[in-house]
């Protein structure tokens, strides 16, 4: 399971980082948040920033005490905070800079809630999805093959 953003429906109100700070610190602070919204105030844009759960995930395999790991079953990332020595190469890896420290210096890192996201649970506007690659990868497939399917038709004048 992953996170599919739908940026173009996020219309930044938060709750999705006050869910997940409430989830998992049990305070509603933004800054706890394992999902974080980015203002681009003078675009009025508002994008969510997620982990994207890599099958091959660089905070995972440059973690030096290997306090963050891929769940077998659901291969979610998850972490051994007892390990965490709060150094940072998880943010420094992420590519898609999803990662942060928390308010102790220990990795945060999205868990995917046990197979229920709080943040898309929250969301009002459905800008956030849990879904698995295949799925994702079956919508892109359709969404090409119509693209196609109507340059073909174009082409040799077919209504």
């Amino acid at each position: 399971m992953r996170l599919k953003v739908h940026f173009e429906k996020c219309t930044g109100c938060r709750a999705c980082e006050m869910a997940c700070s409430a989830k998992h610190y049990k305070k509603y602070s933004p800054e706890l948040s394992r999902i974080r919204i980015v203002k681009f105030e003078e675009k009025g844009t508002d994008i969510p920033v997620a982990c994207k759960q890599c099958v091959i995930a660089p905070c995972v395999t440059n973690c030096p005490v290997d306090a963050l790991y891929k769940d077998p079953e659901t291969m979610a990332t998850l972490l051994h905070e007892e390990k965490c020595i709060g150094c940072g190469v998880c943010v420094e890896s992420c590519p898609f800079s999803a990662a942060a420290l928390d308010d102790r210096g220990i990795s945060m890192i999205c868990d995917l809630c046990e197979g229920n996201p709080e943040c898309v649970a929250v969301c009002p506007v459905d800008a956030l999805e849990a879904t698995d690659m295949a799925k994702i990868e079956e919508k892109k497939r359709i969404a090409t093959a119509e693209k196609h399917s109507q340059n073909v038709m174009k082409k040799w004048k077919i209504k």
